[in-house]
């Protein structure tokens, strides 16, 4: 863990470029932005070390909405009503 310690300490890309060489065993792209190679590194110590990443949490659906619904008549997009769609001729409720 201390290695990711100082992977985040680096403030050059020649100190990362070093500490992966030194401790990962990994030589760098120094073409790459910073952030792109620190994140990189910590991603190879982190399977060194046999730390998971976090999985990521699926996304919600979106909820259909409930009620009255508008169609545009020219594009076909369904949005939900309003009584401020009643005045606009390209909008139906459906």
């Amino acid at each position: 863990m201390d290695i990711i310690k100082a992977l985040e300490g680096a403030k050059t890309k020649d100190e990362l470029e070093d500490l992966g060489i030194e401790h990962l065993g990994v030589d760098v792209d120094k073409r790459k932005a910073k952030e792109v190679m620190r994140s990189e590194l910590l991603a190879e110590a982190e399977d060194q070390a046999g730390v998971e990443a976090p999985a990521p949490t699926p996304e919600k659906p979106q909820a259909k909405p409930v009620g009255r619904m508008a169609r545009n008549k020219t594009t076909g997009r369904v949005m939900p009503w309003t009584a401020a769609m009643a005045n606009y001729s390209h909008m139906e409720e459906v």
